[in-house]
């Protein structure tokens, strides 16, 4: 409204013709001029009270205005999703862990309250096992219960150590008693143990001490504890237990052993890292601690020694161990090699996959456990790429099922299911193509052996979905290998991201609705897909969900040029609930990169969490691109990242930036990008291309050359470093840093980084500053990669926040707090 615009009237100003004496007798006054001065008097009386009755109207327009809108946003929208939100537990979906029975269709869980039941799928019935007060008196969550469910293992006091691995105490429950004792092993004190593991029957466990193995047959008899291993040396051989390699890169895993389906046969792996070089960083522990301490991993980089793996078959009744060896058409392909999967056939064959150091060529070996050979079964080569090692999913002794890439014409090769015939053991077996097309089967999940029917996960050519799928196998089949898809239709249209896990008889299946919506697992019934029973829906969640006013979820799709062509992807974006597509209003965005060969961004999976108090509190779009190099759109838009990392993904990422920027909604002058780890790299790749895209840009710990990561990860994607010297070079962080003067940028990072060394970010910080670069850094003492030690994971998101709105707004809220105490401090000094 401008006030500087309003109507004016002439009023006529009089003045004396000629002055005259005061002693002159002035002449009488004419009433023509009398009646002028009335009719002005009046004139500026009338706009006066004009003035007033407009104002009194615009105020009674104003009022009905503000009593007719609502109070406040939150009325129409509901509550701003807080920071609080974002790290409170109750606004976490809350899963449903499930434990089936091998051989039976029962499964273990715990319900609302903590107690551990046994639930019959048949009889719909749940039998008591363990009630929640154990688990709280030894404060852990972590349990597995014996073959027979005569006893529970609670892990406690746990001990982390990587990823995946740790050093942990155990209590016995016995179920019948309800009493606990302290599980020793063949000790008298109290042993921390890197894992205790059930034999598939009975009540026998596997354990591991020191890196060697143990075997007890009875868990209540000490006496019966036998050990497999002596030579286990910490750092150097690892029996039973992966290496830092293979436990964060291969394995996925704190353990490496494998039971066959009896419990008579255990297959364990041996790891010796004598050659592999150390890595050592420093961990400064306590206040009190004058010196820090040099913690030391083998951590083989590209082109050095790797750990040299060997697999083991030992008869737990015998106590008999044979190493196993390769038939000569095996060894002439593996010569530096993984070990990638072990599957038990039956007690006389184990089904191991073995990748080349390069991971351009696996192979599926059938081995025999009396013998200790392995024969060539199947495989899997690519030229121009990388593999994903086969596991073999076995339904009979005949034949076992598995992923593989399958060629559709133009499209190229696409993840499928094929059926591998077995029979003769020794020969290569005959391949069968069971599903194609232009979409992928993303994972095998159960068999029912009666019908004969394989049920498996699949994209259905939607890279962000994930649907359940039916399909038969019988030989006699009147239409060869249909599929069918049990959750494609209108009824489950709140689960288009989804799993199962099923019962050995895979007559009963769980399945898992991971989103779009409220994630809810229900019970079903393969033989008619029937609900039996909601087993977690999630109510309390929903209903505090409808309070909040959360952002609305786009996608939009993006066209790329590649190698081979153009490409379509998917691009995703967080909406503020306030924006409205008719406002001329435009908003920040956010673009989270992560960016990995292999990883999946976009899809229909529900998330709630740190990005969801951006869009809602302070009004962020937060956006996310499946660029090349992800997963679900097949091999030849995963592999267009082959051998050059650092260079097509986040040319995708900065294409979805200017696409982005169009957006009439979306204030171009405010652009940031962050991401974690891999994405660390790609954010701070985009920031040294200096673009004109990228206001600011955050890096959690990220790579920065890939000549100081692993092995396994970098040259599966990179390559050997001396046969890739270009590829290698063009992917350094350091020599771009001078462009970094064009991006505010934020550096984090842990020291005690075993994954990603703090190396990457020390170079980093050195070449920016050699660069005359201004930047903000973060670090974190004694943190590991995953920066959740204690506040440091709050901490790390407030930071970054405030760093975002800083160069969204011009204000930090940390540091300008800060300063206004400072100053008013040096006020209150000046006066006194």
């Amino acid at each position: 409204m401008n006030y500087g615009h309003t109507a004016s009237t002439s009023v006529p100003i009089k003045s004396p013709s000629s002055s005259k004496s005061k002693s002159q007798t002035q002449s009488p006054v004419d009433l023509e001029e009398l009646v002028g001065d009335a009719q002005n008097q009046r004139n500026w009386r009338g706009i006066g009270i004009a003035l007033l009755v407009i104002l009194i109207v615009c105020a009674l327009i104003v009022t009905a205005m503000i009593l007719a809108t609502p109070s406040s946003i939150e009325e129409v929208l509901g509550e701003a999703f807080t920071l609080n939100d974002a790290f409170d537990i109750n606004f976490k979906p809350r899963n449903f862990k499930v434990d089936w029975i091998d051989g039976e269709d029962a499964f273990l869980y715990r319900n609302d309250d903590g107690a551990l039941f046994e639930y019959d799928c048949l009889t719909k019935n749940s039998t008591f096992i363990m009630d929640n007060t154990t688990f709280r008196q030894y404060d852990t969550n972590v349990y597995s219960v014996s073959a027979d469910r005569k006893y529970v293992l609670l892990t406690y006091n746990i001990m982390p150590i990587y990823r995946h691995s740790f050093l942990a105490k155990y209590e016995l429950y016995e179920v019948a008693t309800r009493f606990t004792t302290p599980f020793r092993g063949p000790r008298k004190e109290m042993t921390r143990f890197s894992f205790v593991a059930w034999t598939p029957v009975g009540h026998g466990v596997v354990f591991g001490v020191d890196n060697d193995l143990y075997y007890q047959s009875n868990i209540n008899d000490s006496t019966t504890v036998k050990r497999l291993t002596k030579d286990g040396i910490l750092n150097q051989i690892f029996n039973g237990v992966p290496d830092w390699l293979y436990e964060e890169e291969i394995l996925y895993s704190n353990k490496a052993i494998w039971f066959s389906k009896t419990g008579k046969c255990l297959a364990y792996a041996t790891f010796d890292d004598r050659g592999v070089r150390m890595f050592e960083y420093p961990y400064y522990g306590y206040m009190d601690d004058e010196y820090p301490k040099i913690n030391r991993i083998p951590y083989p980089k590209p082109g050095t020694p790797n750990p040299i793996v060997t697999l083991k078959v030992v008869n737990l009744q015998s106590a008999l161990q044979l190493q196993l060896n390769f038939t000569p058409e095996v060894k002439k392909y593996l010569t530096d090699y993984y070990l990638t999967h072990v599957e038990w056939m039956s007690d006389d064959y184990v089904a191991v996959s073995w990748a080349t150091r390069a991971q351009n060529h696996s192979i599926v070996t059938l081995c025999s456990s009396r013998v200790g050979m392995c024969h060539f079964s199947t495989e899997v080569k690519k030229q121009h790429g990388w593999v994903e090692t086969p596991r073999p999913f076995f339904v009979s002794e005949q034949k076992y099922f598995i992923r593989l890439p399958v060629n559709d014409g133009k499209s190229g090769h696409y993840k499928h299911i094929c059926q591998v015939s077995i029979k003769p053991i020794k020969q290569r077996g005959k391949q069968l193509v069971l599903t194609q097309g232009e979409w992928e089967v993303t994972d095998i999940v159960g068999y029912d052996s009666e019908k004969q029917n394989l049920f498996f996960i699949g994209t259905g050519g939607d890279s962000r979905k994930r649907h359940l799928y039916s399909i038969s196998v019988k030989d006699d089949s009147k239409v060869k290998y249909p599929h069918n898809c049990l959750t494609c239709s209108e009824e489950y249209a709140d689960c288009q991201y989804a799993h199962a896990t099923f019962s050995s008889s895979g007559k009963y299946y769980i399945l898992e609705c991971l989103g779009p919506d409220v994630p809810h697992y229900s019970l079903y019934s393969s033989d008619d897909n029937k609900l039996i029973e909601v087993l977690q829906d999630n109510t309390y969640l929903r209903e505090r969900l409808q309070m909040k006013a959360l952002p609305k979820k786009r996608y939009m799709k993006l066209k790329i040029n590649g190698k081979h062509g153009e490409y379509e992807t998917w691009a995703r974006m967080y909406i503020p609930p306030v924006l409205k597509d008719e406002e001329i209003l435009t908003y920040p965005l956010l673009i989270d990169v992560y960016g990995a060969p292999g990883s999946q961004k976009v899809t229909e999976q529900f998330e709630l969490g740190w990005h969801t108090y951006l869009t809602s509190s302070h009004n962020i779009i937060y956006a996310s691109i499946d660029g090349r190099g992800a997963s679900g759109n097949g091999d030849r838009y995963m592999h267009e990242i082959y051998k050059s990392l650092g260079t097509v993904e986040v040319e995708d990422q900065i294409l979805a930036g200017r696409e982005f920027e169009k957006l009439h909604y979306v204030e171009s002058s405010k652009i940031a990008v962050w991401g974690w780890s891999y994405g660390g790299f790609v954010s701070s790749s985009i920031l040294g291309r200096g673009t004109d895209i990228f206001k600011c840009g955050i890096a959690v710990a990220p790579v920065t050359d890939w000549i100081y990561y692993d092995t396994a990860y970098t040259e599966r994607y990179m390559g050997f470093p001396h046969e890739n010297v270009a590829g290698y070079k063009a992917a350094k962080i350091v020599p771009l840093a001078h462009n970094f003067q064009k991006s505010n940028f934020l550096l984090v990072h842990g020291t005690a980084d075993d994954n990603v060394h703090f190396q990457h970010s020390a170079q980093l910080i050195k070449a920016l500053t050699s660069a005359n670069v201004y930047f903000r850094t973060q670090i974190y003492t004694d943190e590991q990669h995953s920066l959740n030690t204690g506040n440091t994971y709050r901490h790390l998101h407030e930071t970054m926040e405030d760093f975002l709105l800083e160069c969204f707004n011009g204000k930090s809220k940390k540091f300008d707090k800060k300063t206004k105490k400072q100053e008013k401090l040096s006020a209150k000094q000046e006066n006194e």
